[in-house]
């Protein structure tokens, strides 16, 4: 039994404590990709193909993938794709670059896309968001120039496509003279 290195063993306890919305980033899914090394579950072995082309590396027993915990698809000793899993379901954040250099980032609760999701061109700069609610669109959905201005906006409601939420009309607060209760204390 081959023991892992000190750095690595301490990668893998920082992915391990992560929480699901704080997954791994692109420098531990680069020294996963590097290390060809996977913490997978007793008896499910991190395999690849072959390093030689793009695959990934993921936990696999009897010949089928084992969905659980982090997987990461290589290019090159290069993450090009990472995410969690859960019970067999997309679980938390998961990335995919593109060959341009473009990005998104994609939250997940079991399996179903929940929360914050973005594209980003090659520069860093934000070109779509749009948020869920157990795998429907829910709330704005907006796309950006590339110099970063609004170029639409829509909103949806439980994946119906809808109109702008109204804002609330303030009112002022109502004069009161304050009671015994809410008076500072003195002393």
């Amino acid at each position: 039994m081959k023991l892992l290195s000190p750095s690595l063993a301490a990668l893998t306890l920082s992915l391990l404590a992560a929480p699901p919305a704080l997954a791994m980033d692109q420098r531990q899914a680069d020294a996963i990709c590097a290390a060809r090394k996977l913490e997978c579950p007793e008896g499910a072995p991190a395999t690849l193909a072959s390093w030689k082309r793009a695959g990934a590396l993921e936990c696999k027993a009897k010949g089928r993938p084992v969905k659980e915990g982090p997987a990461v698809s290589c290019k090159d000793g290069k993450a090009q794709a990472w995410g969690g899993w859960k019970a067999g379901k997309k679980h938390g954040r998961h990335v995919t670059l593109r060959p341009n250099g473009s990005w998104t980032e994609e939250d997940f609760a079991d399996g179903k896309q929940e929360g914050r999701s973005v594209e980003y061109n090659a520069e860093g700069q934000l070109l779509e968001e749009r948020y869920f609610q157990g795998g429907k669109k829910h709330g704005a959905e907006r796309t950006y120039t590339a110099a970063g201005r609004l170029q639409s906006e829509t909103f949806w409601q439980q994946g119906v496509k809808g109109q702008k939420p109204a804002v609330a009309a303030q009112q002022p607060p109502e004069e009161s003279t304050p009671s015994k209760s809410a008076e500072a204390p003195t002393g």
